[in-house]
Formats: structure tokens, sequence, C-alpha cells
């Protein structure tokens, strides 16, 4: 599948979970479509501002805590997810598959979250951008494609995923969106007690 288990492991002894060419297609397919609907976002006035002329630097203290709370604390519930997975028996394939298409997954899903980083996601509308919608359907159906097209498939070694571990793909991104929402509610309440 384009890594041997000498040349791809994480450091655990494991293989790692995900390859080089299924992280490529992610970040240059997958999240390339949301990642351009974003020119059209204007539900952040203060993202806004921040790009356009603001005071403010774009990557501020919010956003390098967001950058590196969700990155650090997705990647390790992945990882130990995947360690687990492993280790009550599951086919090596089958569960590196099932890690792939839940980062791709909610990396895609993230984004409604990440519209507005000084509101709870329950006070806006996070589905009222239509090019971000369409961004994320594009990536979802380029995600199902790199599993259920034999080509893709044999191209970034992934397998079909059977229904309920598609069920547990879900529960991953809600539970990333939840991290999300939980960093927000922190960074809001802190600005409201000072």
């Amino acid at each position: 599948h384009g890594y041997t288990r000498r040349n791809s492991e994480s450091g655990t002894g494991l293989p790692s979970p995900l390859s080089a060419r299924q992280i490529l297609w992610v970040n240059f397919f997958s999240d390339s479509f949301p990642a351009i609907a974003f020119a059209f976002e204007n539900a952040d006035r203060n993202l806004r501002r921040k790009i356009f002329g603001a005071k403010r630097e774009l990557v501020d203290k919010e956003m390098r805590f967001f950058i590196l709370f969700i990155g650090v604390t997705t990647s390790v519930f992945l990882f130990v997810l995947y360690y687990f997975l492993l280790k009550i028996g599951y086919d090596l394939t089958l569960v590196k598959t099932f890690i792939f298409i839940s980062f791709a997954t909610y990396s895609l899903f993230i984004t409604f979250s990440f519209r507005n980083l000084h509101e709870n996601i329950f006070k806006y509308n996070p589905f009222s951008n239509p090019y971000l919608l369409g961004g994320v359907a594009i990536g979802l159906v380029l995600t199902a494609a790199a599993v259920y097209l034999p080509e893709l498939s044999q191209l970034l070694g992934t397998v079909a995923l059977p229904a309920r571990w598609l069920v547990n793909v879900g529960v991953v991104v809600f539970a990333n969106v939840l991290v999300i929402e939980i960093g927000k509610a922190l960074f809001i309440s802190k600005k409201e007690r000072s």
C-alpha cells in the first residue's frame, strides 16, 4: 500500500496510522474546496478585520490556541483509538481506513464550527454559507471515492468500511466538533469575565 512496515512505523512499534498518500489526499483534495469556500465567508466579522487591514494579526493568540489545541487533541485521540483497535485484534488495513476516513471527515465538518470563533455553534446558522456546504459535499464525495472506487482504494491502501464503522466515524466527527466548541466556550467565558 505504498509503505512497508519497516519505513512507516510511528515510534511505538506500530505502522503509521496514515500514509503519505492519504495525508496528501486529505490536504490537497478533500479539504481544498471548503478552504476555497471561506473566501466567501461573512460570518465572522472579526476574521474579516484581521484579513483586510486590521490592526490585529491574522494568527493571533486565540487562533494559535485553536491550532495547537485542536491539532494536538485530535491527533492524540485518533492515535489512541488506532492503537486500541489494533490491540483488540481488528485488521490493520480496516483500522487504517477508519482512521483515514475519520481524519478526512472531521477535517471537513469542523469548518462549520470554525466559521465563528466568538460564538457557540448553536447561536448562529453554521450552514448559511452555500459555498461552504458545496465544498464540504465535494470533500465528502472525494473521501468516499478514496475508499469505494477500486482504483483509488488500491492507490491509497484503503478498504470498504462496513456500516457500523461509518457510524463510528460520525461519533469521531461529533467528538471533534465538541472539542472545538469547548475551546470556544473557554475563550468566550474568559472574555466575558475580563
